[in-house]
Formats: structure tokens, sequence, C-alpha cells
């Protein structure tokens, strides 16, 4: 197996591999856990303008109806820039995590639902996040997901929205699957075919449609039709859980507010009717929905549910289509009273539908969007209204854990306002914001604490996705080189090749780390590096840490401070589409910087060497 290489360009560096953790003795730790609720309020005018300059004494919270005390309070403005500014244009195959733009308090994540609509749609809603895309401007930070049996990662968080079109657009990141819902109703219009089948009009007069077939045979065919449209609908849904909370998993690694802009034609039973059946008819359905807005809230997650059908008439109308009339004689009369009822029971859904979208988005603190087709105006305007917000936390009176809901009510003194937050939580540690990457955090941080050098403390920074850090600002240029038969370091067992090379160059900025002048003239320091790869699905695939010891000759210093430490790597890549993510650590400063790369923004090796 190849190890990668690790080199200064004019200078001497040590590499070194991290010392097994020494075994400490077991210590007694006393633990006090201090229970919070945090929400986040967007707090706007009758005008939909975002209210700002609101201070703690004009809110008022209550839990269960019970007045609670505000612990915390904090507002978050945008700010957006006075003057536009424009992010510099790098050479190909070379990538940074420096930006003009501070970290914004929301971020904004496009996720694009395959399995609960169809093609057509599907297309349209690429097309419209596209056009949104392409005049959007540099600063607003933006990841793109897609669902469908499971949750296909497309870009991580980049202020940059060239590079979100161009993955986007990029065909490795579109292998959409065919829609469950695309399925389901070709299902009901085979229903409506073998229906018609059994039914004939009546060659002339009368005005009434006579049914060749027994009345028992077409309930039985229809009851048929319905249980396996109601077990489809249950599958689909507890997949769209599932994929959700795969979702709130991710973002739950970082702080701040996340906005999940989703569309879909489709909110597949998660909010039922309670006069429907479907409700009673698994109970591991309430089950999930609880876990799923629990992990939601602790995310920090707002549901924005954008209906990816637009405005759209009703299926009958459609020239895929062909209405059934009555023969009167003289002329085709329709619809029919049975097409009558079709109509009904389709507008229904839909209302259904839209209302499901809208408590989504109530329980969550976000916003439904349903009956518009300018969704790339949806884009830009959940990104543009939802910056500006506050943030407050209580410690509720009733403190169990006992896994109950929990109402929540906001109020606002002073005016009429219009207020977007969570309505309520599950009374479970997985509802705490943030309870899981602080853990994650300070476990690393003790641990690095007594073992220096030997914890890995980029671990809490290197998750796919993540926004990139620029504590430590860098570029990374990737060159392609000639495929190679061996796996890379780290590699998953079995990993099979050819695989595809690549030489990555680091240029770091020195002011960002903090080297020792010693009395031999020599600046010394000690970096961790790590490179790791991941594929579509957010599995790692391979990862490599070492340890960098610096020691800089004076005159190679001064070459260094105009171009920036130079490093040098090569990695190894099965084929196929994979995001490079890669880290720095300073052991002086403590400091992190992080860039991450889709590889297929690189140029192929024969492009390259032309």
């Amino acid at each position: 197996m190849n190890r990668l290489i690790l080199s200064f360009v004019l200078a001497a560096a040590t590499l070194s591999v991290p010392a097994v953790p020494q075994q400490t003795p077991p210590q007694t730790t006393l633990r006090v856990t201090s229970r919070a609720v945090l929400v986040d309020v967007i707090v706007t005018d009758h005008h939909g303008n975002p209210v700002t300059g609101l201070k703690q004494d004009d809110f008022s919270v209550t839990d269960q109806g019970k007045p609670q005390t505000i612990s915390f309070f904090e507002e978050h403005l945008s700010k957006p820039p006075a003057a536009p500014v424009q992010i510099p244009k790098l050479p190909p195959d070379v990538f940074t995590n420096a930006s003009p733009f501070p970290a914004p308090p929301t971020v904004n994540v496009l996720l694009l639902d395959s399995l609960n609509t169809q093609m057509a749609d599907q297309s349209y809603v690429h097309n419209q996040a596209l056009k949104f895309l392409k005049t959007a401007k540099p600063g607003s930070r933006m990841a793109i997901f897609t669902m469908g049996l499971g949750l296909h990662f497309i870009q991580g968080f980049t202020d940059d929205p060239a590079v979100l079109m161009a993955t986007l657009k990029n065909k490795k990141n579109n292998e959409v699957e065919s829609s469950a819902l695309l399925k389901g109703q070709q299902e009901t219009n085979a229903q409506q075919n073998l229906t018609g089948m059994m039914s004939e009009p009546v060659p002339s007069g009368g005005g009434t449609i006579v049914t060749s077939a027994p009345a028992a045979m077409i309930t039985a065919l229809q009851t048929f039709m319905q249980e396996n449209d109601l077990s489809r609908s249950v599958d689909r849904t507890f997949l769209t859980l599932e994929n959700l909370q795969r979702l709130a998993t991710f973002l739950n690694g970082f702080p701040g507010r996340k906005n999940v802009i989703w569309f879909s034609e489709q909110v597949p039973g998660i909010f039922l009717d309670p006069s429907s059946h479907q409700v009673e008819a698994d109970p591991r359905l309430d089950r999930e929905l609880k876990n799923t807005l629990a992990m939601l809230a602790a995310a920090r997650v707002a549901l924005y549910p954008v209906d990816a059908g637009g405005v759209a008439g009703n299926s009958l109308y459609t020239a895929a289509n062909v209405l059934p009339h009555v023969n009167t004689g003289s002329q085709m009369v329709g619809p029919t009273g049975q097409l009558s009822q079709s109509l009904t029971t389709e507008d229904s859904a839909r209302n259904l539908n839209q209302e499901n979208m809208k408590m989504l988005a109530r329980e969550s603190g976000g916003e439904a969007f349903v009956n518009t087709n300018g969704l790339d105006k949806v884009i830009s305007k959940i990104s543009s209204t939802s910056g500006d917000f506050y943030s407050l936390s209580y410690a509720p009176t009733d403190s169990k854990m006992d896994g109950t809901y929990r109402n929540i009510r906001v109020e606002v003194s002073g005016g009429h306002y219009d207020l977007s937050y969570r309505r309520g939580y599950y009374a479970v540690e997985a509802g705490l914001p943030g309870e899981a990457l602080a853990i994650r955090n300070q476990t690393v941080q003790r641990l690095a604490a007594q073992n220096p050098g030997a914890v890995d403390p980029l671990l809490p920074f290197m998750d796919l996705g993540m926004p990139q850090s620029r504590q430590i600002r860098y570029k990374v240029q990737i060159l392609p080189q000639p495929d190679s038969d061996q796996p890379p370091v780290g590699a998953t067992p079995g990993l099979k090749g050819p695989f595809r090379r690549y030489s990555v160059g680091f240029a770091v900025d020195l002011n960002d780390l903090d080297l020792n002048l010693g009395t031999d003239r020599l600046h010394k320091g000690m970096l961790n590096l790590s490179l790791v790869v991941y594929d579509r699905y957010g599995n790692r695939i391979s990862r490599e840490d070492h340890r960098v010891a610096l020691n800089i000759k004076p005159d190679v210093w001064t070459i260094f401070w105009k171009t920036g430490l130079q490093l040098k790597l090569e990695l190894s890549v099965p084929k196929g589409n994979y995001w490079l993510r890669t880290g720095i650590y300073d052991d002086a400063s403590g400091r992190v910087g992080t860039v991450e790369v889709p590889l297929s923004l690189v140029k192929p090796f024969q492009a390259a060497a032309q």
C-alpha cells in the first residue's frame, strides 16, 4: 500500500505518526445537567418585513401555558455588505476557504425531493434552482442535498453561488431516482383504465352509464388498489422521515439556525386528517414523527416546504387523460357524476397535502409555499428574509424528560407582529439544541488536553458538508495524475481499483500560524494535516492524518511570507463521484482551517496533460 508523501518546497519538514494515547487512571466526574429550551423567533410586520431592535423585555414565553423566565436572549442580524463584494477568481483546480464575507447567522439548505415528486416536476425544480443561483449574490451560505431512497449529498455549505451552480449542473450529481409518487400515479391510472374497461357508455341516448362487470368485482378491485396505495404511502412516509432524520443529524454538527428549503410535490402522510383511519393504522409512524421533530429541533432546523407542483390544474383535464362523456344522442355532455367525484377527491387530497406542508412548517418554525410557479423567487425570499431573528432560551419549570409534547407560545408586546417559531418540543434528550455537538467537542478538547498530539483535534471539523473553517486560511491545488492500482491509505476494506490519483498542494497563510522563532533562527511549530474522502451518501471512503513538524530556515521564511507555507501530498481516490475534505490544525494557536472540494470540479488527467 502506498503512503501519501508529505514534503516541503525549499524547506525541511518532519512527518511523524501520532503516538498511542497513554492510559490514564479513571477519574470521578461530577456532571450537572441544566436543560434549556432554545427558540429562534422571526418577527415581521404586516408587510412581511423583518422587525429588528426588540429587547428581551418585549418577549414573553409560556410552556404548556405556564409563564417561563427567559435566561438567554440574542438578536441576529444578516448585515448585508454596504457595497457589492466579489469573490476573487481562482486559477483552474485551485480552491480556498478564504472569503470576504462574515459567517451569517442563518444558513440555507436546498433539499430536492425526488422520492415524493414526479419526474417532470423534478426537472422544473432543478431548472428553477439554477435560475436562482445564476443571479444570486455571493455571501448567502447554502448547501444542496437530494432526497431519493436515501439522502444524497450534492454540495456542502459555501457562500459562492458559482460553486453551487457548477455542482448542481454536474451530471454525476443528478442521478435522480424514479419517484414513488410517480409510480403511485401510474398505478392509479391503471386502476382508472381497468375501471373504464368494465364500464361502457350506452351507444345511443339515455344519458347513463351501464356497467358490464359485477359491482362486487369493481369494489374488490378498488379496495385492493386502495390498500396498496396506503401501504406504499406509509412506506414512503417512513423513508421521508428517515431522510429528514439523517439531514438533522448532519446539520446538528454545527451551531446556528438552518433553513431547509424542501421542494416536494407531496408530504406523504406525515400529518394526517384526524378523521382518517390511517393515523391509527401504524403507531410506529407517530413515534417516528416525534423522533424526527425532536431531532430537527435539536439541530435548530426550520422547514420551508415548497410545493414542487406549483399552480397545477386537475389531472383529469390534462392531455394524457381522455374524459369519458355521456352520449345524449345529439352531443357529448360531461363530466359525469363519477368524474365529479374524482375531481372532488383530487382537490381534497391537494388541499390536505398543502395543509400538511403548512402544519409541518409551523411546527418547526418555518413557512410553507404553495400555489406558486416562481420557485426561484421563493428561494430568494427565504434567503433574504430569514437572516434577521431572535434567539431566546429558558429552563422549563417542568424539568421531567418524560417524552410528552410541550406547547410553546411566544408573544411580543408593543405592536401587531407575525411570529415564526417552533410551536413545541418533545421532552426528550434528543430535543436539546446543540447537545450532541457540545458533548462531542468537549470530549475532543478534554482528550486533547490530557494527551497533546495523540488526539485528533480536527475531528469535530471534518464532517462532510460542514461550513469551512477559516481560522487558518489556505489554498489547495488539486492536479490529476495517472491512475494507479494502489488503494488509498485508510481505505474501506475491499475497495477495488483502479484509482484516480491527484497531487494536492497547500499554500498556508503564515499570518494564521503561531510559529516560534528559536535561537537557531528557525521558525518552529507543529501542525495536524488531514485528508478525508467521502461519497455522495456521506460515507467515509478513506482518511489520512499526519503530524508535521515545521523547521523553516530564514531565507525560506521570506519566500513563504509571500507565497504561503508550501506543502504537498499525493492522494488516491476510487473512480466515481467523491468529495475531498482537507483540514489543518495549529498546535500552538489552536486554530483550524478546512477546505472541501467536489472532485468532479477537477479537470480530468487527459485535459490537464495537454
